[in-house]
């Protein structure tokens, strides 16, 4: 009878009411049945310490110190340095250049002029720019007692160089306008091939030999006083009755920009032009 049971016990402890095998505990040991499941008896939970926060991470350097900022700061000022050099350099080629073109200009309106009307404009001396009579031309004949300008308006060319500004009232300085000196003989007219200057203009280089002489004697002169915007060497000293000027490349203490139309020039374009 027992041994009849015995089957029917374990086989119940290893099936459950739902038909499926029940492990039966039997510590950590195996049980030496192989209808049997060995369930490890479950261990016991440890409990886990506590978080704790670990401490915050030191940063080696909070920022730049005044010493590292003054290095950079001077590192910054060279390369600055260093750009705005041949920056300057270039804008002073440009303006310049500019300059140069608006002096041609100058020249060939004077020429286009003295073939309509076969003589060269007076300089204009209207200091008022609300004057009807500024930067026009003034009446014959001519007058030298002050330094005339360019007339500007009569020729239809711009009243400054690169670096001048418009003046707005009679007590403005001139900077940047071009100055004009033309002969007597050439601005009374009419021009013809026997017309010669009395003026006696000359234009010398830097070292004073005369670059302008008896048989191509300057009759109209146009210079700028360039960047530092006031007349240079020769220019600086206005002369009514012996006119000097310079002309030449730009040096340390030199800076004008000059040029002039000579009497053989002007009476050659005259006579393509048909006009003696």
């Amino acid at each position: 009878m027992h041994r009849l049971n015995a089957p029917r016990r374990a086989l119940a402890g290893a099936i459950d009411f739902r038909g499926k095998p029940t492990p039966t505990p039997c510590g950590n040991k195996d049980c030496g049945s192989a209808e049997r499941r060995c369930t490890p008896r479950p261990r016991a939970l440890r409990p886990r310490p506590a978080h704790t926060a670990s401490p915050p991470l030191r940063h080696a350097a909070a920022g730049f110190t005044l010493a590292e900022l003054a290095v950079v700061l001077v590192i910054l000022s060279l390369l600055a340095g260093s750009l705005m050099v041949p920056l300057r350099s270039r804008l002073e080629a440009r303006d310049r250049q500019l300059t140069n073109e608006r002096l041609r200009d100058i020249q060939q309106a004077l020429t286009g002029f003295a073939i309509i009307n076969g003589r060269l404009p007076c300089p204009s001396t209207e200091a008022d720019p609300a004057s009807a009579a500024y930067g026009v031309e003034d009446a014959r004949p001519c007058t030298f007692a002050t330094e005339g300008r360019l007339p500007w308006r009569t020729l239809g060319m711009p009243a400054t160089d690169a670096w001048g500004s418009a003046r707005l009232q009679a007590a403005d300085g001139w900077a940047g306008h071009w100055r004009y000196r033309v002969d007597p003989e050439f601005a009374s007219g009419p021009i013809g091939a026997a017309t010669i200057p009395t003026g006696k203009l000359e234009v010398r280089a830097h070292d004073d030999s005369r670059i302008t002489l008896a048989d191509s004697q300057a009759v109209a002169i146009i210079y700028s006083t360039g960047p530092n915007l006031r007349a240079d060497g020769r220019n600086a000293s206005y002369s009514a009755s012996a006119p000097s000027y310079q002309a030449g490349e730009a040096t340390a203490d030199f800076d004008d920009l000059l040029v002039w139309i000579g009497r053989p020039l002007l009476i050659a374009r005259l006579a393509q032009a048909g006009r003696l």
